[in-house]
């Protein structure tokens, strides 16, 4: 059960099925107003359009690089915020990934961190994440927490989403939503240079999560050849521009490779 200090709104949880399984937690005082805003603005498409990729529409932040520090965690929270408040509100808002590492209460720093966790105490604890010019510059470590609530305020982060594990609903979601966080095996991105990357389970076993990035969009390539039709995901990584294509990733798409699909979520923002 989640810790509430200093009579932070209560949590609201709503459990629901169908195409998807979902977990939405909000403070309470502005659930409706926000979920009626998403809903109206972007209504799930029975049958999504082929591709979508935010970053053509100016809507996702540039990529950053977590140096030798390993809280991806951070990086894809605050690459999925950053997004949607560019989405929602119009904000091209630049996070602070530093605030998250010292201040979220379960926060171990630079190790993997929980992205469910790590949403919930944003929301129930923190508020909100600080923008990058109201915290600390990035020391590519764990530091004490240096923010105490006064004066400065947090960018609202009112609740999150769980998206129900499996890449049909998670495309729906990229499409009518916005980008997405979600956790993933770092094994064959070890070796990506670029194209898209089809790992087998022996390679990349979609059991073993290590690594949390960003999905903003997806597609099909079709080849000239052969007409052989590759369907994949466009994630945004933290490490760097150097890295893969400019900071980014294609994944094959559509049988959970490197279990792209197992922990998959989204913010609220207001």
């Amino acid at each position: 059960m989640l810790a509430f200090k200093n009579s932070l709104n209560l949590l609201f949880l709503s459990i629901s099925f169908g195409d998807a399984f979902l977990l939405d937690i909000f403070k309470i005082s502005k659930l409706k107003d926000v979920r009626k805003a998403y809903e109206e603005q972007h209504k799930i498409y029975n049958q999504a359009p082929p591709y979508v990729d935010w970053r053509n529409n100016g809507k996702v932040s540039p990529v950053k690089s977590q140096q030798n520090c390993a809280a991806c965690w951070a990086f894809s929270v605050v690459g999925s915020i950053e997004s949607h408040l560019r989405i929602y509100l119009q904000q091209n808002t630049t996070l602070s990934e530093q605030f998250l590492i010292d201040c979220v209460p379960s926060s171990n720093g630079c190790t993997t961190g929980s992205l469910i966790k790590t949403y919930a105490e944003i929301v129930s604890i923190l508020g909100g994440v600080l923008s990058e010019g109201d915290y600390f510059p990035y020391s590519n470590q764990k530091k004490e927490c240096r923010w105490n609530n006064n004066g400065i305020k947090v960018v609202p982060v009112i609740g999150f989403k769980r998206v129900f594990p499996n890449e049909d609903v998670m495309v729906e979601y990229v499409a009518s939503h916005g980008p997405l966080s979600v956790a993933i095996n770092s094994k064959s991105m070890e070796s990506y240079k670029g194209g898209i990357d089809e790992p087998t389970d022996e390679k990349c076993s979609p059991a073993e999560l290590n690594h949390s990035v960003l999905i903003v969009g997806y597609s099909t390539y079709v080849s000239k050849e052969t007409g052989k039709s590759t369907p994949y995901w466009i994630i945004k990584n933290s490490w760097g521009t150097d890295w893969g294509d400019k900071g980014y990733y294609y994944l094959v798409r559509g049988r959970n490779a490197c279990g792209i699909a197992s922990d998959v979520s989204f913010p609220y923002v207001q």
